[in-house]
């Protein structure tokens, strides 16, 4: 069976106008997805984990519930983790599960969770997709490789198509783009500028001296691509900035951060700007701009002390957690191995799929696929909400995530 204008959930692009088909209620063939769409499509039933798991042993799934609510009640310092593979609502639930657990909330280390707090400081707005494809006349990609994150960016969204008034797509665009080394992606740049690890902060300040008829003082052996990328940028109306985790790679990424939303706002008195976080994962941007709503922060909170904390990667290390729920992230495959050791034992999750932390949680919930088995709302990385419909019929005894959580917190 055929079903057209699927949201593939293969990235945190959402892309709405895939095709599948569907066999026995397994994905056989996509049209019009990406490599990573596809994967996510096709590959998910290939290792899927489909019993709960409690102590390595199956399990029912009250059995399961029961015994990670057990766990939680009992720790003196837990954590809820993840998120950014749930939807908006599932990260709704687990700031409530934490908060009546006064427990510490965290999640992966993601461009959303710094920029968006900080957005709001600098005044620069995130705009849709539908008014950069019509309008947006430079595209500038930062700390980010298309060609391997976002596979359709350019060619769906940002830079090929034809819009409303830029009327030749590509043809009318001047795309810059900006990392530590050439990617395939800059091969449809005009700009293509390769900096240092940790110069961001400087070649942010050199454009801006540059747009402002100075004569740049850092990043002498960039002076004349910084020049001519300035003149660009002055005879541009509208551009969209695209930053991605590359920005994160040094000690201080707030303050490349601040660098380019600096930049970003001069661009604003000059014309229109936006910018946007090149959400890692599916909801990586739902995750931030929930945790953002809620607590005014995205930094690891602790509803015990009411304050942000450390990331958890850290309070592992020095041995300050107890137990850990994941939800629906492999957080052992994220954090230092030294401090993946120290979870051994302390550990639980839900999942969609078998991975590192799965195997060695005490017990660990499989869930509905979000996207595919189960719908919801998640937030895509230009900051609109979408809504996912399931369209293949879920395995049985296979329950959503947020029922998981919504049970969770019944029995706590």
């Amino acid at each position: 069976m055929k079903i057209e204008n699927i949201i593939c959930t293969g990235c945190s692009l959402l892309c709405d106008d895939v095709d599948i088909e569907l066999e026995n209620n397994v994905v056989t063939k996509t049209w019009g997805a990406c490599s990573h769409g596809t994967n996510r499509l096709k590959g998910l039933h290939e290792n899927r984990l489909k019993v709960p798991l409690v102590n390595g042993s199956q399990a029912d799934i009250d059995k399961a519930i029961e015994t990670i609510a057990e766990r939680l009640k009992s720790a003196k310092a837990p954590v809820i983790y993840g998120g950014e593979n749930s939807s908006n609502k599932v990260v709704e639930l687990a700031l409530k599960l934490a908060e009546k657990l006064n427990a510490i909330y965290d999640a992966p280390p993601s461009i959303c969770r710094i920029l968006l707090p900080l957005q709001e400081d600098f005044g620069v707005k995130s705009l849709s997709f539908d008014e950069i494809l019509n309008e947006a006349d430079f595209v500038l990609y930062w700390g980010v490789s298309i060609a391997d994150t976002h596979l359709r960016h350019a060619s769906k969204y940002a830079v090929m198509p034809r819009g409303t008034i830029i009327k030749m797509g590509r043809e009318n665009r001047v795309v810059a783009m900006i990392d530590i080394r050439e990617s395939m992606s800059m091969r449809i740049a005009q700009h293509k500028i390769i900096i240092d690890p940790c110069k961001d902060l400087e070649l942010a300040k050199a454009i801006e001296d540059a747009l402002e008829g100075r004569t740049p003082s850092a990043l002498p052996e960039l002076a004349r691509q910084i020049a001519l990328l300035a003149s660009d940028l002055k005879g541009a109306s509208f551009t969209a900035f695209f930053v991605g985790s590359g920005l994160l790679r040094c000690e201080k990424p707030e303050e490349n951060i601040k660098a380019v939303l600096n930049l970003a706002r001069k661009l604003c008195e000059r014309g229109k700007c936006s910018i946007h976080p090149m959400a890692e994962n599916v909801n990586s941007y739902g995750q931030a701009k929930t945790m953002l709503k809620a607590l005014g922060t995205c930094m690891p909170y602790s509803f015990k002390e009411k304050r942000p904390v450390e990331p958890l990667h850290l309070l592992a290390s020095r041995e300050a957690v107890d137990f850990v729920f994941a939800v629906n992230s492999d957080v052992l495959a994220q954090i230092p191995l030294e401090s993946a050791k120290k979870l051994k034992g302390k550990l639980a999750c839900t999942t969609e799929l078998r991975n590192v932390t799965q195997a060695n949680s005490i017990a660990a919930i499989p869930i509905q696929a979000l996207g595919i088995e189960a719908g919801g709302v998640v937030t895509r990385t230009d900051g609109v909400d979408v809504e996912l419909k399931p369209f293949v019929k879920t395995s049985e005894g296979l329950i959503s995530e947020e029922e998981v959580l919504s049970r969770l917190l019944a029995f706590i």
